[in-house]
């Protein structure tokens, strides 16, 4: 006779909480990013991170066609990250991270013209 398969309920470990995800934040964030399309900050929606926490709290970025660090739909600006340390303060520590990184980029509108074949490029 083989091993008979029992159908075990899991029971949560004591003092387990489990996520407290109310509703559905990354279809809540798709209009953003479906705006930021049809602005022409960026060519599609397949480029989205999404960053979720325990807590349900998510934040999602991108770079745009231009080069710029897009966060939530939108393009990282110093009052956008200022709104965003207020909306979501447990993601605070990344936004400083975007912020600080986005600074030293240079945006692909920005860059000298690349010569390949001449030999000479300055990226």
């Amino acid at each position: 006779m083989g091993r008979q398969k029992t159908n075990k309920t899991r029971r949560p470990r004591p003092g387990h909480v489990p996520p407290a995800f109310g509703g559905d934040p990354i279809r809540d964030l798709a209009p953003a990013w479906d705006a930021a399309i049809a602005d022409g900050l960026m060519p599609s929606g397949n480029e989205v991170n999404y960053r979720a926490l325990p807590d349900g709290s998510v934040l999602s970025d991108a770079i745009g066609s231009d080069g710029q660090l897009l966060v939530d739909g939108r393009e990282l600006t110093p009052a956008w990250a200022a709104e965003l340390r207020q909306t979501k303060p447990l993601f605070a520590g990344l936004i400083d991270v975007y912020v600080q990184q986005s600074s030293t980029w240079t945006r692909i509108s920005d860059m000298a013209p690349c010569e390949h074949s001449t030999g000479i490029c300055n990226h």
